[in-house]
Parts: C-alpha cells; sequence; structure tokens
C-alpha cells in the first residue's frame, strides 16, 4: 500500500482508489464492510468507497454498532439509515451492551465494538475511518502507558489477522472535512467528544489540537513516524523468529534462551507471549519472568491463561490449570479426560504393557494420597514417588495432579514415571500401554 503526504480534498478519491486496487481479497467474498458511525470520518469513507468500490469487484456493506451510551443513539441509527438507503447499500445495525467493569469507559466501549464488528462480519475486509489525527492520538495514548515499539507503530493500514482495513489512515482529518464538504454531505456530531475526562479527548483538545496549529504537518510527520516504528518493529519480529527458531523448547532451551542478550531474549519472550493472542505483559512482570528463568530454580510465570514453564535447563509454554482433577473408573476407554490433559490407553502386550483387565478389576484414576512408594524394575528397591519424579525431572507442580492408577486398590502405575514392575505383563501377555498427555502448548 503506498504512502504519501496529505493530499488535497480532489486527490482523496484518487488515493483510496489506488489503495483499493492494491487491496488484496482475504477470503473468496470480495467484500468491503464499512464501520459506518454516521460521523464525518466514516461517511466520507462509505462515500467515497460507494464511489469505487462496485466498479473495482467489490460488493459493498455497511455495520452500525449501536452502543447505547448517549441519549442521541437511536437518532444516529435513523440518520445511518437514511443514508444506507439513499446510496442503495445494505445496513446492519448491532446493539451492544458495553460491561466496564474496571475499565475505562472508552476501552470497554472499543473492545464492545470490535467484538460486534468480528461477530457482524464472517468474511472479507471490515474498513474502519480512522486518519492521520486518530493515529496521532493512538500513539501519545500508548506512549504515555509506557508502550514500546511494537505499540508505538500504533494502528496498521492493514491488519490481515482481524480483516481490517484503514484506508484514510495518512489523511489528516481537515482533508476529509474538506472533502465532505465540498460535496455537501451530512454527518453526526457526537457531543461526548468535548468531554476531556475521557483520556483520548482530552490528547485531542489539549495536545494534538495546539501542535496542529503551531506545526501545521505535525499530523502526517506523526503518521510517518508510527510507519518507521511499525517497520522497526517488523524487523524485531524477525529477529524473534530467528531466535525462537534457534532456542525452540524442551530440553536445553532454557539454557540456548539464556545464552541471548538481556534484549533480544525480551524480545523473544514478547514474541511468544504475542503469539498467544493475550495483552502484553507489564515491562516489571517481563522483567520478573526474565529474572526466574536466569540460574536453575524451576519456573512456572502465569500469564492470562498460558503458563511459561522451566525445570532444570528445559522450558516450554502450557495452558494454565484448572483446579486438581477428580478421580474416575477407567471401564476400558481409549483416553480419559485428566485436568487440562488427558491419558491415552493402547493395547500392547508383554514387559512394556501393564497387566490389568478393566472389566473384571476394579481400575480408579487418582491423586496422590501421602506416602506412597513403587517398584520400577524387578532389581530395584521400592521408593518414594518423590525421589523417583525428582530422578525423572517431573517438575513440582506436576507432581500436584499426577495421576496414579490403582488396580483393587494396589498401586500399578503413575504418570510420566511407568508401570509398577510386579504388575507388567509377561512375554506374549496382553497387557495396556499408558501415556499421560500434558496440555504443552506449540508457539
Amino acid at each position: 500500500m503506498a504512502n504519501s503526504r496529505s493530499l488535497q480534498p480532489d486527490r482523496l478519491a484518487e488515493q483510496v482508489r489506488q489503495f483499493l486496487a492494491d487491496l488484496p481479497a482475504c477470503d473468496a467474498s470480495r467484500s468491503l464492510t464499512v464501520a459506518f458511525s454516521g460521523g464525518l470520518d466514516s461517511t466520507v469513507l462509505l462515500y467515497l468507497l460507494a464511489e469505487l468500490a462496485v466498479p473495482a469487484g467489490w460488493a459493498l456493506h455497511a455495520v452500525h454498532v449501536h452502543h447505547g451510551l448517549n441519549a442521541d443513539a437511536d437518532a444516529w441509527v435513523a440518520h445511518c439509515s437514511r443514508i444506507c438507503a439513499w446510496l442503495k447499500l445494505p445496513l446492519r445495525v448491532e446493539r451492544v451492551h458495553v460491561e466496564i467493569a474496571g475499565r475505562g469507559l472508552e476501552d470497554a466501549a472499543r473492545e464492545a465494538r470490535h467484538a460486534a464488528l468480528q461477530a457482524a462480519v464472517p468474511q472479507g475486509w471490515i474498513v474502519l475511518a480512522h486518519h492521520a489525527d486518530d493515529q496521532a492520538e493512538t500513539l501519545l495514548h500508548r506512549l504515555v502507558r509506557g508502550t514500546g515499539v511494537t505499540g508505538a507503530a500504533a494502528m496498521r493500514p492493514l491488519d490481515p489477522v482481524r480483516r481490517l482495513w484503514r484506508p484514510l489512515l495518512n489523511q489528516p482529518r481537515s482533508v476529509l472535512q474538506a472533502w465532505g464538504q465540498s460535496r455537501g454531505l451530512n454527518w453526526v456530531e457526537d457531543g461526548s467528544n468535548t468531554d476531556e475526562s475521557l483520556t483520548r479527548n482530552f490528547l485531542r483538545r489539549r495536545v494534538v489540537l495546539p501542535l496542529k496549529e503551531r506545526y501545521p504537518e505535525s499530523i502526517v510527520n506523526i503518521a510517518r513516524a508510527c510507519r518507521h516504528f511499525d517497520e522497526a518493529a517488523g524487523l524485531l519480529e524477525e529477529l524473534a523468529r530467528e531466535d525462537a527458531a534457534k532456542v525452540g523448547q524442551g530440553a536445553g532451551a532454557r539454557s540456548r534462551l539464556c545464552s541471548l542478550s538481556a534484549a533480544r531474549t525480551r524480545n523473544l519472550l514478547r514474541f511468544w507471549l504475542a503469539g498467544t493472542g493475550l495483552p502484553a505483559p507489564s515491562a516489571a512482570r517481563l522483567d520478573e519472568l526474565l529474572g526466574g528463568l536466569q540460574g536453575n530454580r524451576a519456573v512456572r510465570w502465569r500469564h492470562g491463561g498460558i503458563a511459561v514453564c522451566a525445570y532444570h535447563a528445559a522450558m516450554w509454554f502450557e495452558t494454565a490449570d484448572s483446579g486438581a482433577p477428580e478421580a474416575q473408573y477407567w471401564h476400558g476407554e481409549a483416553e480419559l479426560s485428566w485436568g487440562e490433559g488427558r491419558i491415552r490407553f493402547v493395547r500392547g502386550e508383554g514387559p512394556q504393557a501393564l497387566r490389568v483387565d478393566p472389566l473384571r478389576q476394579h481400575v480408579e484414576l487418582g491423586l496422590r494420597q501421602g506416602g506412597e512408594t513403587l517398584r520400577l524394575a524387578a532389581n530395584r528397591p521400592q521408593r518414594p514417588l518423590k525421589q523417583l519424579c525428582q530422578e525423572a525431572d517431573v517438575p513440582p507442580w506436576w507432581r500436584d495432579c499426577q495421576p496414579l492408577l490403582r488396580v483393587d486398590g494396589k498401586l500399578a502405575w503413575v504418570g510420566r514415571l511407568g508401570a509398577a514392575a510386579d504388575m507388567l505383563a509377561r512375554p506374549g501377555e496382553a497387557g495396556w500401554s499408558l501415556e499421560w498427555c500434558l496440555p504443552v502448548l506449540s508457539l
């Protein structure tokens, strides 16, 4: 997608036409759906695409998100309906309930709006009317929160993962306003835009507007700076991918990770965590993880629904636990769920298989009760499970949910350790091989 300085209003359509010509189809639908609020920005965008999309082979739609936060919200729906009827475009209205729940109103409304857009538009591009002034506000908002290079890239013109396209992102709002006025367009004004208790409004009125008055080109320059940050973020991602291939996961990954510089280690950890789709951790929490990975102590660092784990020289990711598994009986099923993981049962024979008949014997899976011992070979003594787990590199937190299989009340098998020697099948005798599959993630 081309980048350019601010354009005169009469060249705005030509730029959007070029962007449209370069726009890849994100699926077979070749569909564009404008997020249409009825304000200046989305009105200009809708009219531009109404002129350009169909001749270029795109189907055009509009969706309006009704937040229910403003007394004029129903009037805005009526206004948007009239505009779409005039342009002969289908309009879908999505009503959402904004759950603030300890978050700021702006963040909660934005989250609800984006969720509604994704649900309402299952295919094709969702087209947003963000412009260069919005980009400047986004950058400032993130900078005051201490963002890094990726955050400083602010909004991207194309977001293929969420199917978002922002064709006006390089243009200041003044160009959009001049274009709309030159065509006699009508739009609604949101009275809450003057409420400076909202962070974005404060930044717009107290920082961005004075900046534009003193330095008229500042908004376009900030948009260009965001593109530079985006390029730098892309280079950091390339470096992280190279490091991820070298470090890997599992045995030896911890020592390979810690052989990198601190900056590259943080970059790789951010890259891995970003792949989970969870919000980025704070710098303090990331430093906490980095410090824990140094040395040889056991680490299970939780972030949202995942956990970064390290034990001795190994490192991996797993889903966060959902509590202790409940005891259950086995009646010959091929697989049983066990907490966040599962246990597989495969028929086998000979000394590597467990001699058990689930249809005739009482077979129960449960947790430790304390004091259990196990003999793993006929020429070895009974030993406490704690010692056996330490020798087998079973992490401490796995031991809390480690499955123990008892046959007629006798301990016969322990996950990650194996079967009791006197419970193994003889050569040629049928039995079962058991595997405890843990919820390890591949990032």
